[in-house]
């Protein structure tokens, strides 16, 4: 009989071909058992991943998270392994807690059958594996068409469903009543895995409830190549990073590998590519060679960078966002005010100064969200108007006051202030114009540039761009900076997707920052100086 041992990406042949054929000659019984210890290990894992499968580092990780959170959210790059995961912890869940009830939703039916089920399916024990059909136990596969009824009960009483997200949207009532988890949990309480979940957050709130009564804990895997939901935004906007490790293929730079998403009780793990054997990282690593760094940390190691659907694909918070505001004087800045007033709403402004090389910051927004909240908040179906946009003054006068409230904690004193041509020039019960009632309290505007929508965000677009490949520095940033407090204005730049009404609570402040660059008749924010304003002219006397 040949002995060859088979290459596995983790266990390495026991003996090099030198002592192998050393051991031919010397010692065949010992280099037979070798062999056999070698070839048992990688068939026990091929047929029982579960209990014989090479378990790898980022799950273990992600399975400590699980001890000390309600909720877990795998964001992995491109074969990370985080679909096999999920199915071996609902797996495991299931056999190690008896009565468990546990759902998992996917994209649709063949997302479903083909991902999901498949994977499940693999990580079955092979006794579980055996069709049944007992009063306790019910258990059909095919690969075709999945587990038959979209279910299976095992011995224990644990029953898994397969459902798809359209089910939800179409039935929300189908769910209610469910007792998500086990009553008696030896392991971690699993009731509910959600897999690439690109909706509102609607389920999730729903399910949350199912959830509790047996103490139940929530997985989510999430492939971010596309970007990011605002529901994922919603888990990765407060977190704190408790691992790290460097990127090989961004020079060692130090990525998130465990954070804390605290206000959501929910860990995050990221699944890095390079951390999954089975992967192909290798070809991974050779296509992303050449690739741009927001491609690379998404599909190499799997960090969101962007919106879904944003108009602004070049936005970038750890490049635009900054957290501190530049020392301005009359000589080294020029600030301009622009304000978009509503009736039902409080007004949007935002404050920004230019300096003589043309690069903008916007410095503050009004409502601030630190103080006044949310502009707007993602809902079903569509985005909606947040406690920041509740009317906070009822006057022109006070607006005024506020204004100039926030100019001297600022330090600043305006050059110009825009005001929505078509909003201001509207005229009250008594014929007077916001342009009129604004400069009766000592604040003079002049009109936006009523250039159309698309022209404007065409041109927004400039104020982003700089090079993904490169660091930043003097001779590679953006024109536009925004402030760290502007959180209003980060979040509409980042969700507006110019969608018509699903996405419209976010326009107000795309509009004061469209406004501004557009002023000048379309080149922008000017630095103006008092010398620059200055005409010199030279007359003859002439009778």
């Amino acid at each position: 009989m040949e002995l060859r041992f088979t290459e596995h990406p983790v266990w390495k042949k026991p003996l090099s071909d030198e002592e192998m054929e050393w051991m031919l000659e010397n010692d065949r019984p010992l280099l037979e058992q070798l062999w056999e210890s070698h070839e048992g290990r990688i068939k026990a894992a091929e047929e029982d991943p579960l209990n014989y499968g090479v378990e790898l580092e980022h799950w273990k990780h992600a399975e400590d998270q699980l001890g000390s959170s309600l909720s877990i959210m795998a964001l992995g790059g491109n074969r990370s392994g985080k679909t096999e995961w999920g199915a071996r912890c609902v797996v495991r869940a299931a056999i190690r807690n008896p009565g468990s009830i546990i759902v998992c939703f996917a994209q649709d039916e063949d997302a479903s059958i083909r991902i999901q089920q498949s994977a499940v399916y693999r990580n079955l024990p092979p006794e579980c594996k055996k069709s049944a059909k007992t009063e306790t136990e019910y258990i059909n596969y095919k690969v075709k068409t999945g587990f038959s009824g979209a279910s299976f009960i095992m011995e224990n009483g644990s029953q898994i469903l397969f459902h798809k997200y359209s089910q939800f949207i179409a039935n929300r009532s189908k769910f209610e009543g469910l007792e998500l988890g086990s009553k008696d949990a030896s392991w971690h309480n699993i009731g509910l895995w959600l897999d690439e979940y690109l909706e509102d957050g609607d389920l999730v709130d729903t399910m949350r409830f199912r959830l509790a009564t047996r103490n139940a804990k929530m997985l989510m895997t999430f492939t971010p190549i596309d970007g990011y939901t605002p529901f994922i935004a919603s888990y990765l906007k407060h977190v704190e990073t408790l691992k790290t490790r460097p990127a090989a293929l961004l020079n060692g730079e130090q990525l998130p590998l465990v954070q804390d998403s605290f206000k959501k009780q929910c860990g995050v793990i990221y699944f890095h590519s390079d951390l999954n054997p089975f992967g192909g990282y290798a070809r991974i690593a050779e296509e992303l060679k050449h690739s741009h760094r927001d491609e690379i940390l998404t599909r190499a190691y799997g960090i969101p960078v962007k919106s879904m659907t944003t108009l602004f694909p070049l936005f970038n918070t750890s490049v635009h966002v900054v957290g501190k505001r530049p020392t301005i004087t009359e000589k080294t800045h020029t600030v301009y005010q622009v304000v978009d007033p509503a009736g039902a709403r409080s007004y949007t402004a935002i404050w920004a100064s230019v300096d003589e090389k043309g690069y903008v910051s916007i410095l503050k927004e009004f409502p601030e969200r630190n103080l006044y909240g949310e502009w707007a908040k993602f809902g079903d179906p569509r985005w909606k108007h947040g406690p920041a946009a509740d009317k906070h003054f009822f006057s022109v006068r006070a607006y005024a006051q506020e204004f100039k409230k926030i100019e001297e904690e600022l330090d600043i004193k305006v050059f110009q202030r825009i005001g929505d041509s078509r909003y201001f020039a509207r005229e009250n019960e008594d014929s007077i114009d916001l342009f009129s009632q604004f400069a009766d309290c000592g604040i003079h505007f002049i009109p936006s540039n009523g250039i159309n929508i698309d022209t404007g965000i065409s041109s927004l677009d400039k104020w982003f761009e700089y090079n993904p490949n490169e660091p930043i520095g003097p001779v590679n940033k953006p024109i536009l900076n925004i402030h760290e407090s502007c959180g209003n204005m980060v979040d509409s730049i980042i969700n507006w997707g110019h969608k018509g009404k699903s996405d419209e609570a976010l326009k107000d402040f795309i509009d004061c920052i469209r406004y501004l660059r557009m002023s000048n008749d379309g080149y922008g924010p000017l630095h103006v100086t008092e010398k620059s304003l200055k005409v010199t002219r030279k007359f003859k006397k002439v009778y």
